[in-house]
């Protein structure tokens, strides 16, 4: 992961939890129905799980509940709100440098698998399947159908005046969502992908 992300990291573990609950103008459509997404992560994993990106851990709060959990945070200020938040351990580290496991039934993440540049996310994907034998692997992230799509957006948000969110817009490496069917199609998985909200889908593969 870019190392340059670590102090956009910085800012948003003050803010996150308030953006994630509605309170941020900017941000509120990227988290329309953010409670009922996570509550469908949840729901969509098994056995043990990898979470790559805790936050401030609100989707682990709820794996936690059903399944043996290992969480990863690359950012100090977030893996600090998460471990005080769930009294769980946060091991440092990311999508692709993480401490050694020897068994993973589920990868998982929310909000986070944007920050690798698509060449790093293909790395990602293959890692896991050749490492854990592909395991089953959810993600919920923002995407976009389209190059068109995209630009609607930012022009969307352009037009609101949510100068943050457009910077956001053109700076993260959001994917299109043939990219990560290709990727993971690629690795031998099927593909299942749902749209959530304007910005958000979420995706299901399995081998």
């Amino acid at each position: 992961m870019n190392l340059p992300f670590m102090d956009i990291f910085k800012d948003w573990a003050k803010n996150y939890d308030t953006a994630v609950g509605g309170h941020d103008e900017q941000y509120h459509e990227v988290f329309v129905g953010y409670e009922q997404m996570l509550d469908e992560v949840a729901l969509n994993v098994t056995g043990t799980v990898l979470e790559f990106g805790v936050g401030t851990g609100n989707l682990s709060a709820r794996i936690q509940k059903g399944n043996p959990l290992i969480a990863i945070e690359p950012s100090p200020e977030m893996r600090q709100i998460a471990i005080d938040k769930l009294g769980i351990e946060v091991q440092e580290g990311d999508f692709l440098r993480y401490p050694d496991v020897p068994h993973i039934d589920t990868v998982v993440s929310s909000y986070a698998f944007h920050h690798l540049t698509d060449s790093e996310k293909e790395t990602a994907i293959g890692q896991y399947a050749r490492t854990w034998g592909h395991p089953k692997f959810v993600l919920l992230d923002t995407m976009f159908e389209s190059p068109t799509s995209r630009q609607d957006i930012i022009d969307w948000a352009t037009a609101k005046g949510y100068s943050d969110l457009v910077e956001d817009l053109n700076r993260e490496y959001y994917p299109y969502t043939t990219t990560i069917r290709s990727m993971l199609e690629t690795n031998g998985y099927k593909v299942t992908m749902t749209q959530k909200n304007k910005f958000v889908w979420l995706v299901v593969a399995t081998k």
